[in-house]
Formats: structure tokens, sequence, C-alpha cells
């Protein structure tokens, strides 16, 4: 299959940069597929014979029903965050109407660097303490960057009003929850509804929408560069702490909650308000994602169809989610607590 996909690529990156001679794909291999996206590396050679050049790059390709619009999203997100210095893979190319594949795709810089998420869970406590310092400023500096270049339309956000990320986030989510209803799923958000004049932003800013350590390379010469960029957009930047703090404390324990948040509010020199209502809507997309993917399907949601099997090898985690759910609001769903009771 790799040999089919390997052959696939050449002749499309050779289409793609007519200028460069002599065009050789090497060395195709899986990196990872993960719940959004299937990533291949390799390494492009092109050039006379006298003056060879090599490249080594990263092949992205999307499934699911967004694909077309999470390619374009990744890609231009990125093209900006490296104009703005943030340190990000820089993106080559994008293709989504004439895809080899079938499906879009995004060409980008490789980086050489190993996942934070074992190394700094497993560092010493004064190692660890570095890294979870550097892995703050990086989003503390993100949350910083002038949010204007990153939309078309600035006047619409200017004056949409102090709740406009607020409104948009529970329309996407109504709007998923319609299509695919799971039980007391529109109490949850009737519960955020009521609540939501309380959580005014005052500033918004680039957001990643699933950052953790995960998606954070750290090289050889302890920098570090952020990955995975298919949700970014502007919003509340709330909303992307509250998903950190969520995701990390349900692998790694709840006391991980805090220390993030602590170091986030030193390096940003100001108190988070209002964290329970972001962590409340962080905990409903993540239980309503998972609940529709194994109940209608992953791909219905943008995602590969091998990742309903993954989620259901994680289903512990999810349980810390809607525990947290359940603790903020009172609201139980049935279908949920029965996929728990599947999970082996």
């Amino acid at each position: 299959m790799n040999d089919d996909l390997q052959g696939q690529l050449q002749a499309y990156y050779a289409r793609a940069f007519p200028s460069r001679q002599g065009v050789q794909v090497n060395g195709l291999a899986s990196v990872s597929a993960g719940w959004e996206s299937d990533v291949y590396s390799f390494d492009v050679e092109y050039g006379p014979p006298e003056a060879r050049q090599r490249e080594e790059l990263i092949l992205r390709i999307y499934p699911g029903d967004d694909a077309h619009a999470k390619s374009a999203r990744e890609f231009r997100g990125m093209r900006q965050l490296h104009r703005a210095g943030y340190p990000v893979p820089r993106v080559l190319l994008l293709e989504r109407e004439n895809s080899p594949f079938g499906r879009p795709f995004v060409i980008m810089e490789r980086i050489e660097g190993q996942v934070l998420w074992p190394i700094l869970f497993n560092a010493p406590e004064r190692r660890q303490q570095e890294l979870l310092t550097q892995f703050c400023e990086l989003f503390v500096r993100l949350h910083r960057l002038d949010w204007r270049p990153f939309v078309d339309d600035v006047a619409r956000y200017e004056l949409g009003g102090p709740t406009v990320f607020v409104e948009q986030w529970l329309r996407r989510m109504r709007g998923a929850l319609e299509r695919f209803p799971l039980s007391n799923s529109l109490r949850i958000l009737e519960w955020l509804e009521v609540r939501r004049d309380q959580v005014c932003c005052l500033q918004p800013a680039p957001v990643h929408r699933d950052y953790h350590p995960g998606n954070v390379l750290l090289r050889d010469d302890g920098s570090a560069v952020v990955i995975d960029w298919t949700q970014v957009e502007v919003s509340d930047p709330r909303f992307d702490l509250a998903w950190t703090l969520l995701l990390v404390s349900s692998y790694e324990g709840a006391e991980w909650r805090n220390r993030i948040l602590e170091e986030y509010e030193r390096l940003a020199g100001t108190r988070v308000e209002q964290m329970e209502w972001f962590e409340v809507c962080a905990c409903g997309k993540r239980v309503f994602s998972v609940a529709i993917s194994l109940l209608a399907g992953a791909e219905k949601l943008g995602m590969r169809p091998g990742a309903a099997e993954m989620m259901k090898q994680q289903m512990w985690a999810l349980e810390r989610v809607y525990d947290l759910l359940v603790e903020r609001t009172g609201i139980r769903m049935v279908e949920v607590e029965r996929l728990f009771d599947r999970r082996s």
C-alpha cells in the first residue's frame, strides 16, 4: 500500500513543482493515524545529478465529511502562525481538488523532535517544572498574538459583542446535537446558555483547540514546536485553556488541572475568570464527540473511521470527563453511561 502511495505522491510532487528536476520521493512511512488524519513522513530529492537537494517532509491526509474545510483551515492557520514567528512547521502545499489520494492533503516541513507528553510526565520534579513552564509559555504566547491577521472579516468580531464566541460555540454544539441527539445533552446546553452572560470575552485570540503535550515536539536543542492545527481559529482563549486542562487531567490526574492553570496564570500575569463554565463546555464537547462517534460513526464528525476503536481503548479517561460534567451540572446521560457498561 505504501508503495502505491509513494508512487502517487512522487507523481503529484513532480507535477506541482515542474521546475524541480528528477524528483524522487523516498522513505514514505506512517507516523501516526490519529483521530483526525493520517500522517506520513517522507524525503524528497530533486535537482541535477551534481547538485541534488533533499527535503524532509510530512504528508497529512484528511478524512471525514469536513476534510475540505479542515485542510484549508490548518494550512492557512499554520501559514499565518509561521509569519507571526510562532513555532510551527512551515507549510508548503495544500491540495483539495486534485488529490491523487481522493482526499485533501497538506505537505509541510518535518520537525525532528520528541513528543513532549511522555517526557513531561516522567521527568524528575525540577525538570518537570521547567518543561511545564515551557509548555505554558507557548500557550500564553499563542493567546497574546494579534488575532486580526487570522480572520477575513475583522469587523464581524469587533462588532459582535462580548459574547460572540460563546454564542458561536453554543450554535455549533446545538447544531451537532440536533443532528445526533443524545438524552439530556440539550439540558447541558441549556445549563450553559443561562450562564452565558457571565463569561464575556474581553480579548479575542488565536486558539489551537487541542493544545496538549502530545502536540508539542521538543527538539534536541531544547526548543519546542507546536503541531496539529486542524481546529485553529480566533475565539475566547478560555475555550482553549479549558480543553487543555480537561484533556491532561483526564489522562494524568486531577492535580494537573491546577498545576497547568496556576502556571498559565503566573506567566500571563492575571487570574483567569469563570473557568468552570468553560470546563463544562470542554466536558460537553469531549463527551458528545466520543458518544456520537461511537453511536453514529467517527467520520460524521470529520474523524478517521478507525478513530472509534481508539476511543474505545480510552473509555477510562472519558469516564473521568463524564464524572466532572455530572459533578458540575448535576445532569446525567443514559447513552454515555451505557457506553461505559459496554467498554469491555
